[in-house]
């Protein structure tokens, strides 16, 4: 068979990643879900790691591509039953990555390796042609060094770049695909990971509060109801507040951030962090501290 598994492509000098990495006989390349998921910190948590690759499978068609390609369903042999699996392309690892929990380590490495190695799979430079005659062969030995010495020198350049904004870049991308709302103080815990993660800044949870009241998100100052999504996170679809009376007769007011609120607010905070290396906004701006 076309697709009979004949290879694992990984050795003991590479990335975990690349030692994982395995073969079919057509000479596709692909990555088992469950050997995947210890890498990303899941440990043996498949039920939650399966809602990462289902996070990932909706951002893929969201972006029109061919999910049933990506995502190769499959079974792997084990002592009981086959268990549930995935073959994954290099892609719909990076895929998986993007939505993967932010807290853990693990998943910021695999954004970057992923992004890398897949933007370098779209620019290798194509085989070498076989020359006919001798002059052939050296005009072409000069050109394709001289090829090679740019391509080498653009993908060095590439790299450095993409190592430095995957990470960034992951982080708003995967809210793209995010099904649920969140408690803003959820939220806010999710950014103080993040920040601590990637940038070794402390980010305190009045920083993220002060800043989506500054950015319209929610209402700021020392109003009563400081906290409270605004009129226009409503209408735009960003963020509800749920008010209602505790069995106890204890009034409650809790602001959640839906979906697009979570991606809008994830792309101001990566660009103001990028930028100026803290989320704390400067004296002069008053974020509304609730």
């Amino acid at each position: 068979m076309s697709n009979q598994i004949i290879s694992s492509a990984g050795d003991s000098n590479q990335s975990p990643f690349d030692s994982i990495r395995q073969e079919r006989a057509d000479g596709t390349e692909f990555w088992s879900a469950r050997d995947l998921m210890p890498l990303l910190g899941y440990g043996a948590d498949w039920r939650n790691f399966v809602a990462a690759i289902d996070r990932a499978k909706t951002t893929a068609a969201n972006q029109g591509m061919d999910v049933a390609t990506l995502f190769v369903g499959a079974t792997e042999k084990s002592g009981g039953r086959p268990r549930e699996d995935f073959h994954l392309a290099r892609f719909a690892c990076y895929l998986v990555a993007m939505n993967g929990d932010p807290r853990k380590p693990e998943v910021a490495s695999a954004q970057a390796y992923f992004a890398i190695q897949t933007r370098v799979a779209e620019t290798a430079p194509a085989q070498f042609a076989l020359p006919q005659t001798m002059g052939e062969a050296l005009r072409l030995a000069a050109d394709q060094f001289d090829r090679a010495e740019l391509e080498a020198s653009k993908r060095r350049q590439l790299e450095a770049k993409v190592e430095h904004d995957a990470p960034m870049l992951a982080k708003a991308e995967a809210h793209t695909a995010s099904t649920k709302a969140i408690h803003r103080q959820e939220f806010a815990r999710e950014v103080q990971a993040w920040g601590q993660k990637l940038y070794g800044i402390r980010i305190l949870q009045k920083h993220v509060f002060a800043f989506l009241a500054h950015k319209g998100m929610t209402i700021g100052g020392g109003r009563s109801d400081a906290g409270h999504a605004t009129a226009h996170a409503v209408r735009s679809g960003w963020a509800w507040t749920e008010k209602g009376v505790a069995e106890d007769g204890y009034e409650y007011a809790t602001t959640k951030l839906l979906p697009k609120g979570q991606d809008v607010a994830w792309k101001w905070i990566t660009a103001h962090v990028e930028a100026n290396g803290t989320l704390e906004l400067p004296r002069r701006l008053h974020g509304g501290v609730a």
